[in-house]
């Protein structure tokens, strides 16, 4: 598995070098002069000369790729065009937050999924699978934006409350950073949610069919027992394969949630840099969106075999 893991990492850098020029190129290729976006078109031409020099849009793109590409590599990606601000620092400072709306997301989006999925399977055709199966339908259905924006409105609207807005450290002020967080990560979860309860529940079904479950229920097994040590970890690998490919749905949706909930994090900045066309931020971000892409998808590969002592890598 080490040489399966070292491999996997090593094709981690055609893919971040394609990715990267697919990205830069693009970015740089939109019609439109970039200097008098940040500028205004009514900007003299000093200043707008000024601004090119002063960001190196002067520069054959070739050379400017190179350039950008050796500070990322250095851990440099550059500044902000809007503001001038350090790329760098402002990632440390907003990672926290996208790092515990992402962790809130994953772990509420696992848990609802796998367990009424669970629920749903074990009384299969009962009141509590069609409720699951019926809830899992209407939660896929709602798109993200929609049920955020409710989570503000309906509280204010009905209870005369809203929610505290402005980002606060969950080490410094434990009990209003969750009142930040967990309702809007709870929101959020819905849909991916939705999607694992129907995954859970065919795959717990397909397992509880098999010829070694029957066996170990003739053999006097609990319920309990069997589905704990039998049935689940044998279910868990379409789980942990849809499990994986939310992360990059929890990606785009904290991108939604920090913009209405006015959160600082990585998501509002990739959104005020592509509404501004900051390749620089654009550039780094969308690099940073890849590795924890193909991070995911690793430790989903890597816990195949955890979960099936079956499969090998080799």
């Amino acid at each position: 598995m080490r040489q399966y893991t070292i491999r996997r990492l090593m094709f981690f850098v055609p893919v971040l070098l394609i990715t990267s020029a697919i990205t830069f190129f693009a970015v740089n290729l939109v019609p439109g002069d970039m200097a008098q976006i940040f500028l205004g078109f009514n900007a003299d031409q000093e200043d707008l000369a000024a601004f090119r020099e002063a960001a190196g849009l002067n520069k054959p793109i070739m050379q400017r790729y190179v350039e950008w590409l050796g500070g990322f590599l250095t851990g440099d990606p550059g500044k902000a065009l809007l503001g001038g601000v350090s790329i760098r620092d402002e990632l440390i400072a907003r990672f926290p937050v996208t790092l515990t709306i992402m962790f809130f997301g994953f772990v509420f989006t696992m848990f609802f999924g796998v367990l009424f999925g669970t629920l749903a399977a074990v009384f299969q055709d009962r009141g509590i699978d069609y409720v699951v199966r019926t809830g899992s339908i209407f939660g896929s259905s709602i798109p993200d934006f929609f049920a955020l924006t409710l989570l503000l409105l309906v509280p204010a609207v009905l209870w005369r409350y809203a929610p505290p807005f402005g980002y606060v450290p969950i080490w410094e002020e434990p009990w209003r950073s969750l009142k930040q967080v967990i309702p809007p990560t709870l929101i959020l979860s819905i849909g991916g949610g939705a999607t694992l309860m129907r995954i859970q529940r065919s795959a717990l079904l397909e397992v509880l069919r098999q010829d070694y479950i029957r066996t170990a229920r003739a053999k006097g097994l609990t319920q309990r027992t069997v589905l704990l040590r039998h049935a689940m970890k044998n279910a868990m690998i379409p789980v942990l394969t849809i499990g994986g490919g939310l992360v990059a749905g929890l990606l785009s949706g904290t991108i939604i949630l920090e913009r209405i909930t006015s959160l600082p994090g990585l998501g509002q900045y990739t959104f005020n840099a592509v509404l501004n066309r900051d390749f620089n931020v654009i550039m780094t971000m969308t690099m940073y969106f890849a590795v924890l892409v193909m991070l995911s998808n690793l430790i989903v590969d890597l816990l195949y075999a955890w979960v099936d002592p079956r499969i090998r890598y080799q």
